[in-house]
């Protein structure tokens, strides 16, 4: 940098002799994006830590699926972002116009790009498999051998991309305002000419987000579509069992007494520790008390019966545990969606006008700020993942208590 430290232009302007140097106007942009900086820099911290929780939980302690496998990558990338993107970028916002590290400016972009699409890849990967677990349980599903080679396909697929900004992304010498000073910036445009190459490569990377965003909403449409569908079904069915263990007939007072059954059984009162065990066992007491023409008249009368109907209501509430698991999982899913569409639409959206407009200087300060805004809302969604699984799956937040020895209350 001393390369800047004798950059000094008297300008005069209205008879006025001003002495600028490059390091005035740096800091000048420094506190435009300080705030920004700031933003990314806990950003940065917050996911460091909370991937490599995600990476480590879902990974390693809980029970591997599609799904899951998918959420570990898709913390593989975020961690790619705090770990190296991230930094990267502070380093720009600190000398945005003093970048003279080329090589800094290709690794940056290179690996935006690269993340950018592995989470297009890997949320339209989580956003099938949803899809197949719930619209369609019977048909094939995506095995972990399966989920593997689309990873693979994802990586390879996102490192080609990535590797072409290696070609036209870099630093490059700028004119400032002040006639004779030049600035370096992380960029590809030609100040003297628009750089269409850079401009398709950004419209073609803005039209498959938009396109991977089209089918990630129509995907969750569906299946919010069919969850609801399910959901009227279910309480449905219910209310029909409940109806029919209310009609069964009741034993008279003696026989009551003998059973202790009750008149009624509602299915969604019975809890984990019900089990037809109890039942079995209030049999194996009447035996001692009655004769077995009794017990015979009394079973094939009430116990019989009931004892289906219980067998019924506990397939019954299984069923439903795991449809509300599925449904929990898809939740969580589609608000990391969300998210993702909240935050990256906006950048890539920044990286267009930045290969259109020829510069931003002259822009008014309130734009500007919702510019830079957007420019690094990239950065938001890699820590964002981990509080979402806080927040959702209490199995996530029980394995990080043990791992930091906090008793579960």
């Amino acid at each position: 940098m001393s390369s800047f430290m004798y950059s000094v232009q008297n300008v005069t302007t209205n008879s006025t002799e001003y002495s600028v140097t490059i390091e005035e106007l740096n800091w000048q942009q420094v506190l435009i994006r300080l705030p920004f900086t700031i933003l990314i820099a806990l950003t940065m911290t917050i996911g460091f830590v909370g991937n490599i929780l995600t990476i480590y939980v879902y990974g390693f302690r809980l029970k591997l699926s599609p799904t899951y496998f998918f959420v570990v990558m898709l913390a593989c990338t975020d961690l790619i972002i705090c770990a190296c993107v991230t930094p990267a970028r502070i380093v720009q916002n600190i000398y945005p116009l003093m970048s003279t590290w080329d090589i800094l400016c290709k690794f940056h972009l290179s690996l935006s790009v690269f993340t950018g699409l592995c989470n297009y890849g890997f949320l339209l990967a989580i956003a099938t498999d949803r899809y197949r677990k719930v619209c369609q349980p019977l048909k094939y599903q995506i095995t972990m051998k399966a989920a593997k080679i689309i990873t693979a396909c994802i990586f390879i697929f996102c490192a080609t991309q990535g590797s072409i900004a290696l070609l036209y992304y870099g630093s490059i010498k700028k004119p400032t305002i002040y006639p004779g000073m030049n600035s370096y910036s992380c960029s590809a445009k030609n100040y003297k000419k628009p750089n269409y190459y850079q401009l398709g490569f950004f419209a073609l990377y803005f039209l498959l987000a938009v396109f991977t965003f089209v089918i990630l909403v129509v995907l969750y449409g569906i299946i919010l579509r069919r969850m609801k569908v399910m959901n009227k079904r279910k309480i449905a069915i219910s209310q029909q069992n409940r109806n029919s263990i209310a009609s069964l007939p009741c034993s008279d007072k003696g026989q009551q007494k003998w059973l202790d059954v009750p008149e009624t059984v509602d299915s969604n009162r019975l809890s984990t520790s019900v089990s037809l065990d109890v039942v079995e066992l209030s049999v194996t007491e009447i035996s001692s008390k009655v004769s077995s023409d009794e017990i015979s008249t009394v079973y094939t009368k009430n116990i019989a019966p009931r004892m289906t109907k219980l067998r019924e209501a506990d397939s019954e509430r299984r069923a439903k545990e795991q449809a509300k698991r599925t449904k929990r999982t898809t939740i969580t899913m589609m608000m990391i969606t969300v998210v993702f569409i909240m935050t990256y639409l906006p950048c890539t959206a920044t990286l267009i006008v930045n290969a259109v407009v020829k510069s931003l200087s002259s822009a008014p300060k309130a734009a500007l700020f919702f510019y830079w805004f957007a420019r690094h809302s990239f950065y938001i969604s890699s820590c964002s993942n981990p509080i979402i699984y806080s927040c959702r799956n209490k199995n996530f937040i029980d394995e990080i208590k043990k791992i930091f020895g906090i008793k579960r209350k």
